[in-house]
Parts: C-alpha cells; sequence; structure tokens
C-alpha cells in the first residue's frame, strides 16, 4: 500500500530545493527562506493502482471502483486421475489369452480411441525353416478392421533368432469384454504346413506382448465414481495489509468461484474448508448454505466433446455470512475442494473423456469501493536520515498544508519520529489532527463538493534539533472515516481527486 500520498508532508527532510511558496505568509513571522515540497493532485485511480501488488482495479460503467482479489487457480487433469489403457507386459502362455483388463470395478467402457503408444510383439524362429507368424486382437480395430499382423521369420541362425514387431497404436479403436481382452497367435512352419506353438524363445516363453506408452485420445462409457481433491488454496486479501486499528465496513463485498470442466461427466464438489484469515491470524469459518450441500458444476454433453463447461458460482451476503466476515481485517480466504465425478452413480448417463479434459477451478473476491469506515488506521514505518549540514542554521520550522479533496474520506495523520530502538524522540503533531475534510456528501453516498482545509504545523528550534540528531525512524499513522465519522456509507469513483500543497518555512540565522 502506498500511504505516501495522504502523508506527503514528511518529505520536507529530503528536499534539496528551495524557491517561493506562494500564499505562505502570516503577520507574526517573515521568513528567511521557503520551500515548496509538493504540489500535486492525486486521483482514485492513482491510489488504488499502487494499493497492494496483489490488487487488480475494477471500473464499471457508472466509474465505480472495485478492488479485485484472484487465487492462483488449480487444474486437474485427465491424465492425472484416469489411466484407461494399461501399460503392460505379459507373456502369451498359449496361442489363446484372456488377458484381464485393468480397470476399476465400477468403470464400464463402450470404447478407448488411443492417441499414440506402441504395441510390441517379442519372438522368434528356434526352428530350421521358416516361420509364419500371425497376432491378432479382435477386441482392437482400426477402420473397422480388428488388428492382425502377420510376418515371416527366417529359419534359426546362430545370429538371428529373437525377432521384434513394433505396431503403432494411434487411432486404434479398443473395446474390452467386461474386464479383459482376446490375444492370440498362430505359428506356422511354411515348408512342413505344420502348427507349433512357440518356446523358449525368450527364456521360458514363445511370445511376449509389450504396451509401451500407450495414451488414448478419447474413452467413452460409464467412468464409475471417483474422487479427486483440489490442494488447500487461497485468496489473498492485502487491503488490511497495514491495518493496525478502527473497523471498515464494504455494502457488497463478493466472491465468486468459476469452474471450467471438460470432463463429459457429472461433477460436484465439496468445500472442506473455506475460513478467512484475519491479520492477526484468527480463523473464522466462511459459512455458506450452497457450498456446505455441495455444489454440481456443469458439464459438456457427448456432442460437446472437446468444448468446456463454465459455471459461476456468487457468494455474497444473501447466501453467506461474507459481509460480517470482510467487516474483519481478513488478508486471505483459505479452502479446499474435493471434486466427485459421477456423485448419484447415474450409470444410464453415457460419460467421456478426452486427453485434454481438465477441470479448472479459481476464486476472486470482490470490495466494491461502497462502504463506510470508522477509525480505520493503517501505519508504517521509514526510514529517517538526513544530513545534519543541511539544517544546521534553522532556528524554527513551520508548515503549510493545504487540501482540497474531492474523496468521501476524513484523515488524520500522526508522524512519529523514533531512535533505533524505536523510542519515540517526538511527534509531528500533538495531538493528532486532521487534515483532509471529506466531501459534502448527498444521501445516495455521492460526493457533491470537494472540501478545503488548511493546517499549520509549527516546530521550534529545539524540537527540530531533537528530531534532526537523535531520530532513525517515521511511524506514520493515517487514520481514516468515511463522512459523518463512518455512519453514512459512501461510494468512491474513477474522477475523484485530492489535491496536496505543501511548504515549509524555515527562519534561519545568518552567516
Amino acid at each position: 500500500m502506498n500511504i505516501r500520498y495522504a502523508m506527503v508532508f514528511i518529505a520536507l527532510v529530503m528536499v534539496v530545493a528551495c524557491s517561493k511558496f506562494d500564499n505562505i505568509t502570516t503577520e507574526e513571522w517573515r521568513p528567511d527562506l521557503a520551500f515548496t515540497l509538493f504540489n500535486t493532485t492525486v486521483n482514485t485511480v492513482d491510489f488504488f493502482e499502487s494499493y497492494g501488488e496483489g490488487t487488480e482495479l475494477l471500473i464499471d460503467t457508472d466509474q465505480q471502483l472495485t478492488l479485485v482479489y484472484r487465487s492462483n487457480g488449480y487444474s486437474v487433469e485427465s491424465r492425472d486421475i484416469l489411466s484407461l489403457i494399461p501399460d503392460v507386459t505379459f507373456p502369451m502362455l498359449d496361442t489363446f489369452m484372456k488377458l484381464p483388463y485393468p480397470l476399476p470395478v465400477d468403470i464400464e467402457l463402450d470404447f478407448i480411441r488411443a492417441k499414440s503408444g506402441k504395441m510390441e510383439i517379442r519372438t522368434g524362429n528356434i526352428h530350421d525353416e521358416p516361420l509364419e507368424f500371425t497376432f491378432n486382437t479382435p477386441e482392437a480395430t482400426l477402420n473397422g478392421e480388428p488388428f492382425n499382423k502377420t510376418v515371416t521369420i527366417s529359419p534359426m541362425n546362430t545370429t538371428n533368432v529373437f525377432f521384434p514387431i513394433s505396431y503403432d497404436l494411434a487411432n486404434y479403436i479398443l473395446t474390452p469384454q467386461g474386464d479383459s481382452m482376446i490375444f492370440r497367435y498362430t505359428a506356422r512352419l511354411t515348408e512342413s504346413d505344420s502348427l507349433v506353438v512357440l518356446e523358449n524363445v525368450i527364456g521360458d516363453f514363445g511370445v511376449i506382448v509389450d504396451f509401451v506408452e500407450p495414451v488414448y485420445s478419447y474413452a467413452q462409457g460409464y467412468l464409475g465414481t471417483g474422487s479427486f481433491p483440489i490442494p488447500l488454496d487461497s485468496v489473498e486479501v492485502d487491503f488490511f495489509q497495514y491495518f493496525s486499528d478502527g473497523t471498515v465496513f464494504f455494502e457488497e463485498p463478493k466472491m465468486t468461484i468459476r469452474t471450467r470442466n471438460s470432463f463429459g461427466f457429472p461433477v460436484r464438489a465439496y468445500f472442506n474448508t473455506l475460513n478467512a484469515i484475519t491479520v492477526d491470524g484468527e480463523t473464522i469459518p466462511f459459512g455458506s448454505q450452497e457450498l456446505e450441500q455441495g455444489v454440481d458444476f456443469n458439464y459438456p454433453s457427448i456432442n460437446e466433446a472437446g468444448q468446456e463447461a463454465e459455471t459461476v458460482l456468487v457468494i455474497d451476503k444473501d447466501n453467506s455470512n461474507i459481509e460480517d466476515i470482510i467487516g474483519q481485517p481478513v488478508i486471505y480466504f483459505e479452502y479446499d475442494v474435493e471434486v466427485i465425478s459421477n456423485p448419484d452413480s447415474n450409470t444410464a448417463i453415457i460419460s467421456y473423456v478426452t486427453d485434454t479434459s481438465n477441470f479448472y477451478l479459481d476464486a476472486e473476491v470482490e470490495l466494491p469501493l461502497y462502504g463506510r469506515a470508522d477509525g480505520f488506521t493503517v501505519s508504517d514505518t521509514f526510514d529517517f536520515d538526513i544530513e545534519l549540514d543541511d539544517y544546521k542554521n534553522v532556528e524554527e520550522v513551520e508548515f503549510k498544508l493545504v487540501t482540497e479533496n474531492e474523496f468521501p474520506t476524513n484523515v488524520d495523520i500522526q508522524v512519529l519520529f523514533t531512535d533505533s530502538n524505536y523510542n519515540i524522540v517526538d511527534r509531528l503533531l500533538d495531538p493528532l489532527e486532521r487534515i483532509f475534510e471529506s466531501g459534502v456528501v448527498d444521501a445516495d453516498g455521492n460526493v457533491t463538493e470537494a472540501t478545503r482545509k488548511e493546517t499549520f504545523i509549527p516546530i521550534p528550534k529545539d524540537r527540530f534539533n531533537n528530531i534532526t540528531q537523535n531520530a532513525t525512524n517515521m511511524l506514520v499513522q493515517v487514520k481514516i472515516s468515511t463522512f459523518n465519522d463512518g455512519n453514512t456509507s459512501v461510494r468512491v469513483y474513477e474522477d475523484y481527486d485530492m489535491t496536496v500543497k505543501l511548504g515549509i518555512i524555515a527562519g534561519v540565522k545568518g552567516g
């Protein structure tokens, strides 16, 4: 947060240029020098764009401002939760084999389309005549034709017994029957026209089948019920990062949870954790009946494969306790979500998944600048380091601060000068003083007229010397209250301005 806009007068010790400052005169004292320290106008966007690194400033069509805070978001990919083509290696114990297809018990696949991968068949010929080897699996088809490959293997010799064959699986359709797939081979000696069973080609086995890095592009059927937890995530709210006291109330805060889902099956989310964490570490449960009951998120139909379905869930004062929570100095919201696929176990729903299917969830918190504050205090500490030789001839100092304020807020400021151990050396204002008067506000919370305020701050020589010689830090406290002592809710718009004119009158001794 850049609170320097509200306390620019502390720059007096940094100035190196001097000139006459218009309208800084008094009847009682004629200055030797007048310094122009600051003369600037800051608008709403200038201020809030530098408020915090994690803050996004949203301006609506009515020029009203909203502070937006977003989570990092989290995505679950299909490859992380569903492995539908097994990466397996198995020996053929006979010419016919019904291989168990390892899928969760409640998944019933209609078919799977392979995207990539290989089926590698390792065999060989231990006979002294050529061998015709045919391998097929009726549950793997390409363009309607079952996988069926035939190769001729030369007679055994001292250098070539083992014979690997590799086939690309891309675009093959796999249709496991129940929980298994059938694999068959025939081995025919071409000269004697006799069928043989291959043995002792690769160790004790004659044929070994290996699915190498198979990847599916599409699968359809009933894909079962399962869960994929989304790890703890948070939305950081840095509005309160410098908070030290007071209250603030936002009229229309809301949290928006968005999901994008390209899995082709029903999805329900349960928020196991949803808390607000305050600046002092207190945990406040974030209550929303809709979230506690589970939220059904949209999903693309079977005719929308490859598309995303979006769900937007808005949590506001009408369905949660967010209004009360945001009245606390919250620094972040934390949540973790468990996502359940096919939560009602409805096997009549034809589900699908692609290799690019994913489920993405993120959250954002919106704080419209419409509300009220009473003594909302922020503070920060700055180094105070000056060259004493530049001020050795100063006898007395007086500041003149002129402000013109269109914002619907009163601002009181105090600057505490401290030593290196943070013991107070002096106070710039005693007592704390209001230097910005709120603009005039109508019944709807809109500013109708700017307010001008002049503040004179004298510092005698003994105080000035004490500060410059002993202070090493400045603790700046800014107390903000909205119009009518924080009892009236106000709106902040894009075109509000705050003008600050700061000057210093210094009496110096000759020589």
